[in-house]
Order: structure tokens, then C-alpha cells, then sequence
């Protein structure tokens, strides 16, 4: 399944870079991509784990920016 998120408070494209390698190593995604531009994430993984994956999603984003924050599309 893939899902597509809004981003927020992410400053520059070296943070989105960060950001997105962060994301790519959270158990159960097989793809992230994020675009710094479009302000945009799109996640492949399984239905049933995106529940906890959102939850990681974003404490991987706050590391990078404090105000990490997404809203499902």
C-alpha cells in the first residue's frame, strides 16, 4: 500500500534528505520518498504496519527538524 503525506516545518532539502534516509530505515517501509519542494512524502508499506510507522515517521522527522509534522493527504 502507499500513502501519501503533507509535510511540514522542513527548512531545507539537505534536512529533507535526511529526513527521507531516516524514513527508509524504519522497519516495515519498503519505499519513502520525500520531496522538499512539493512539501510532500509518499510511503510503500504494509496496511497493517502504517500505524506504527507514522508514529516513527514522524520521531525520525523531529530529529532532523523539532517541528516535524505530517498530515495524511
Amino acid at each position: 500500500m502507499i500513502k501519501k503525506y503533507e509535510v511540514l516545518e522542513i527548512d531545507c532539502a539537505v534536512c529533507a534528505g535526511k529526513i527521507e534516509d531516516a524514513i527508509k530505515k524504519v522497519d516495515g517501509v519498503k519505499n519513502a520518498q520525500l520531496s522538499f519542494i512539493m512539501q510532500t512524502l509518499t510511503v510503500e508499506a504494509e496496511e497493517k504496519d502504517f500505524p506504527r510507522i507514522e508514529k516513527e515517521i514522524v520521531k525520525a522527522g523531529r530529529k532532523t527538524e523539532r517541528n516535524f509534522e505530517m498530515l495524511e493527504l
